[in-house]
């Protein structure tokens, strides 16, 4: 199996890169696997937390160039097969983005090319000292702009810091990238669970349908045309949650306490 997706702890699964050889490079069959995985949360309805993550030392390589989906001159291929494929990976990314659970990116190594698309798909981002980020597909004849890159970048790490990475390919150290905000912690290499879990265990004492909706909050406001449009996505999102019961539970806690 190339994707793993295993319950951790009651309402936790981590989804597991599982190609360390390759250092979890990507290949038809991870695509296809990782979609599966995606399948199996949706459907867990106690399901909260999602972690990524990859075995071994890396996150994920990008695209496996030494497999046999890649083999020959891409321009070869038919162009509606190409398309496909294309929109077949992509949807990954959306996927994740719009999923109703927090995702959580543990980048225990390199987070390359699609790695680093898969790793900006997050929600949250915790890095080993021994991550780094690069969009390495401008340095081999394609664009940088791949998975959603040109789109989650600017808005994660700004317009300028985005433009520098993706137009040089450079790495972006752990270190740096938590200088930036793009990660919220670093860590050794033998903490990266543990302080994954930390998190993971503040995300599991909110609402799971505030955080889910705080989640639709963060993406439609990002873009909003006004400070009166996002108030208004938020005066409506919290009326919602008014129906939860969460609330009002939360209110006779406290007022118990006092």
């Amino acid at each position: 199996m190339a994707v793993d997706c295993d319950e951790i702890r009651p309402g936790v699964r981590r989804i597991l890169l599982n190609r360390p050889e390759r250092l979890n490079a990507i290949t038809d069959a991870l695509i296809e696997e990782l979609h599966a995985a995606i399948d199996i949360v949706e459907q867990d309805a106690a399901c909260r937390v999602v972690i990524i993550t990859g075995a071994g030392r890396g996150f994920c390589a990008g695209f496996d160039m030494t497999a046999g989906d890649y083999d020959g001159n891409p321009a070869d291929r038919p162009l509606p097969a190409l398309l496909a494929g294309q929109k077949r990976l992509n949807g990954l990314v959306l996927r994740l983005h719009e999923l109703s659970r927090v995702v959580i990116a543990a980048v225990n190594g390199p987070a390359v090319g699609g790695g680093f698309a898969l790793a900006l798909a997050a929600d949250i981002r915790i890095a080993a000292e021994e991550g780094f980020f690069a969009a390495a597909n401008v340095k081999i004849g394609l664009s940088a702009g791949e998975m959603g890159m040109t789109w989650r970048l600017p808005r994660l790490i700004g317009e300028s810091r985005a433009a520098e990475l993706l137009l040089t390919g450079r790495r972006l150290t752990a270190e740096e990238a938590l200088m930036v905000g793009l990660v919220t912690a670093v860590v050794p290499q033998g903490e990266l669970l543990e302080r994954t879990m930390e998190t993971v265990d503040e995300v599991l004492e909110t609402s799971a349908f505030g955080a889910w909706m705080t989640k639709e909050l963060l993406d439609a406001n990002v873009s909003a045309a006004s400070l009166r449009h996002a108030l208004q996505n938020e005066e409506r999102t919290q009326v919602l949650c008014n129906f939860t019961g969460d609330i009002a539970e939360a209110v006779a806690s406290f007022r118990a306490r006092t």
